[in-house]
């Protein structure tokens, strides 16, 4: 597999998981103000019970009020928080809580239940990939018959679900809002083992690399992967403490047989922060493996250059010998190599077989060429 990125594609994500927060500090609680970027709502309402299914859109919130009751569960999704008035009066028709608003508004929120007694308040996080990880969060009011989800933007990964109750799959129908709520979770869980899956593959590819041969870029890719698995890591490390909570919740709304499933699905959590745990340590051992590599390679790169400067030593103090230039006329002692017949040619043998005999030597101690047994 091929990571994809080269070095004038590569960009630094430093500041891509930033928490944001639209209300400013001191603000009194309760208060709702809009994220600038955030879109328009879209609602759509599937409604069903044992024996129909009906789904329609809704362009106005007011409308809702005619609708609730109708089936022995109503879901209500909201696509998009740009609009307050829109997001205020859901919440008067379903009697929610301001500061519950107030934490759907703040997309910043870890995964949580709180339990406002006619209603249970949970935050999840549900992870996108759109070339990098990322997530967003998806507030859900499960309440005596309903249930209400309010997401950052359309697309998500429901469409399963939807899909179940549109063909009556399943438990599903049979059941009340609290399975539907479970179901939703659970597919949120789920959404993470393909994205985890995809940096399991890049991990290995990285390491691959890294093994054959050891490049600056791979830092930059190394640490992205690393950024990627801290986000999923803060994403689903309290999404296990929220699903365990929801599962032992003592409300009327969470019945015991949706508590077996809640169950399952704190396992399938379970897991997934056993393959992130094992990611990171991956990736944290890659930079070390990084920089094994490159050691090595300069230890490689230092000992051909050793090798060399060691063979021209003393190749070196011949030829300065006998370029020392002493005059073979004055004395006999001075140099009389110089006016033999044969002087040339043997210094030049004197130093082909002193090369040579260093580089059997370095051979023969697996200096080079790899190690003699």
């Amino acid at each position: 597999m091929k990571l994809g990125k080269t070095k004038s594609a590569r960009k630094y994500r430093g500041a891509l998981h930033r928490p944001r927060r639209s209300t400013p500090p001191g603000t009194a609680p309760g208060t709702l103000i809009p994220d600038p970027d955030a879109v328009e709502p879209t609602i759509h309402v599937i409604g069903y019970g044992p024996e129909n299914v009906e789904e329609r859109n809704v362009d106005k919130a007011e409308d809702l009020a005619n609708l609730v009751g109708q089936w022995p569960v109503t879901w209500v999704n909201i696509d998009g928080l740009g609009d307050i008035e829109v997001i205020q009066k859901i919440g008067e028709i379903f009697g929610l809580h301001r500061l519950s608003l107030e934490d759907v508004m703040n997309v910043h929120q870890r995964p949580k239940v709180d339990d406002y007694g006619e209603f249970l308040f949970i935050v999840t996080r549900m992870v996108t990939e759109q070339g990098a990880p990322e997530t967003e969060q998806v507030s859900l009011f499960l309440g005596e018959g309903f249930l209400l989800t309010f997401q950052e933007r359309p697309g998500d990964g429901f469409d399963i679900v939807r899909d179940r109750i549109r063909r009556h799959r399943g438990a599903i129908c049979d059941n009340q809002a609290d399975y539907l709520a479970y179901a939703l979770l659970d597919a949120v869980i789920d959404g993470y083992f393909p994205v985890l899956e995809d940096v399991g593959e890049r991990l290995e590819a990285l390491e691959h690399e890294v093994m054959l041969a050891s490049d600056p870029d791979q830092v930059s890719e190394i640490h992205d992967l690393k950024r990627d698995l801290l986000l999923l890591r803060r994403a689903v490390w309290p999404q296990r403490e929220m699903i365990n909570g929801l599962g032992r919740q003592a409300s009327p709304l969470v019945s015991s047989a949706t508590e077996i499933y809640l169950r399952d699905c704190y396992d399938h959590a379970i897991q997934l922060l056993d393959i992130l745990e094992t990611y990171r340590e991956i990736a944290s051992g890659l930079v070390d493996v990084y920089l094994s590599s490159m050691s090595t390679h300069m230890n490689e790169i230092m000992k051909v250059l050793t090798i060399i400067a060691t063979i021209f030593i003393p190749l070196g103090f011949i030829a300065s010998v006998y370029g020392m230039n002493f005059n073979p006329a004055v004395s006999k002692w001075n140099m009389p190599e110089l006016d033999w017949y044969f002087g040339y040619p043997f210094a030049l043998a004197l130093m082909a077989l002193l090369g040579f005999g260093l580089l059997y030597n370095f051979w023969r101690k697996g200096w080079i060429g790899g190690p003699r047994k």
